[in-house]
């Protein structure tokens, strides 16, 4: 009879924490929810904890609390969404990508997971994946005009003008002030040779007075009509609007002053443009070479230079300050050549930028155990667990630092 008193317990303790939630007691909330994970280990459990934490503003803790609801649940649609619309919050697109994925192999109608997915896939400019889930989504809701719009978009870049066509008109039949339609007609017209878009343009534009996109092509239009003050006017909007750091801009806009005669603001808007390409190529440079070091340091590793492998992984981290992977990297060579607390600052930074990265965690807890810090080691094992219930090395780790925690004189 214990079991069902105890399912019946934590039952009521789950529905105390959502009243708490409710009444916006988020820290109750959350103190419940972990009670109740630790006594029963219920992946959904572990979901609303995720949500709580969110709620408090502990995104990093929430990260970690949703993916390993998903982990120890993959069905569990929800945890993977909560996941996803967390990474959009921090700007990891990549994090939130995967996680749309998981949401459409358990739930392949899902409407918020097949409109995150598609807009990440057109914004990489992955139109083929995009395509079949926004066909999808219209062919559920006709109405979705979003949804038609992104479609028609990446079916124009697809070479599939004629199918673009049909439905970025289908969504001004029914809306004519639809901006989003009326810049994707517009944007055809204007790469026709003969195309006039300024009707539609001049549309988007009062539709959408605070966007500068409208105004990047209603200066394109102007340019190729020869009403070069016109489209410095357009242009200049455009740039006040947002447009400031587009190479784009500011070459229609010398175009501009320079059919308008005026030189000095020609090679002015140039020399800017210029500028803009040059940071662009500067920046995929700098990819490019944070690459060759870390294939340099594997090569390094394998011929046994560790010392020369944290050389070149240093390299790639001034490249690339900001990526998780080249800082793990740096920390898992670290602990090979015994710089444990080298080893253990770069696997926080890790954790800070990846926290849902199971290997991540397991790095910290290898640098805590080493160092003789067995309650901060027994805390990344058990994180880096519950984010990967495969992961053995890391539930081995786990046991151990447990068996030696319960050892007399421990700490």
């Amino acid at each position: 009879m214990a079991l069902p008193l105890v399912s019946a317990a934590a039952g009521q303790s789950v529905e105390n924490a959502k009243r708490a939630f409710d009444a916006g007691r988020y820290e109750e909330a959350a103190r419940l929810f972990e009670q109740v994970h630790r006594a029963t280990g219920r992946c959904d459990v572990r979901f609303f904890l995720g949500i709580a934490r969110y709620r408090l503003g502990q995104v990093d803790a929430a990260l970690v609390a949703f993916q390993a609801a998903g982990a120890c649940d993959p069905k569990l649609a929800a945890a993977h969404l909560a996941l996803a619309e967390a990474y959009l919050e921090r700007g990891n697109e990549a994090g939130a990508l995967t996680a749309f994925e998981k949401v459409l192999r358990v739930a392949p109608g899902n409407v918020d997971a097949l409109h995150g997915a598609a807009s990440l896939y057109l914004r990489g400019e992955r139109n083929a994946q995009a395509i079949p889930l926004l066909e999808r989504l219209v062919a559920a809701a006709p109405g979705n005009a979003r949804a038609r719009t992104d479609l028609a978009a990446a079916l124009a870049v697809s070479g599939r003008r004629a199918e673009a066509v049909r439905h970025y008109e289908q969504v001004l039949r029914v809306n004519p002030a639809d901006a989003s339609a009326l810049v994707g007609l517009a944007n055809l017209r204007l790469k026709e040779a003969n195309g006039n878009p300024l009707e539609l343009l001049l549309r988007a534009v009062k539709a959408a007075p605070g966007a500068h996109e409208p105004r990047v092509l209603l200066g394109m239009a102007y340019n190729r009509l020869g009403r070069f003050d016109d489209a410095i006017r357009a242009l200049g909007e455009a740039v006040a609007l947002g447009g400031e750091g587009s190479a784009e801009v500011h070459y229609h806009l010398a175009r501009a002053y320079g059919g308008a005669g005026r030189g000095e603001e020609r090679r002015r808007e140039l020399a800017r443009f210029a500028e803009l390409t040059g940071e662009a190529r500067a920046s995929a440079e700098a990819r490019r070479q944070a690459q060759r070091c870390s294939e340099e340091a594997a090569a390094l590793v394998k011929a046994g230079d560790l010392a020369g492998a944290v050389v070149k992984m240093e390299e790639a981290r001034q490249l690339q300050p900001g990526d998780a992977g080249v800082l793990f990297r740096l920390g898992g060579l670290q602990l090979d050549l015994g710089r444990l607390e080298e080893a253990s600052s770069y696997a926080q930074e890790a954790v800070s930028l990846a926290p849902t990265a199971w290997e991540h965690h397991y790095l910290l807890g290898l640098a805590g155990q080493r160092l003789g810090r067995l309650a901060e080691a027994e805390a990344a094992f058990a994180v880096a667990v519950s984010l990967d219930s495969k992961a053995a090395d890391a539930r081995r780790a786990l046991d151990e630092v447990r068996r030696a925690r319960s050892r007399p004189g421990s700490r």
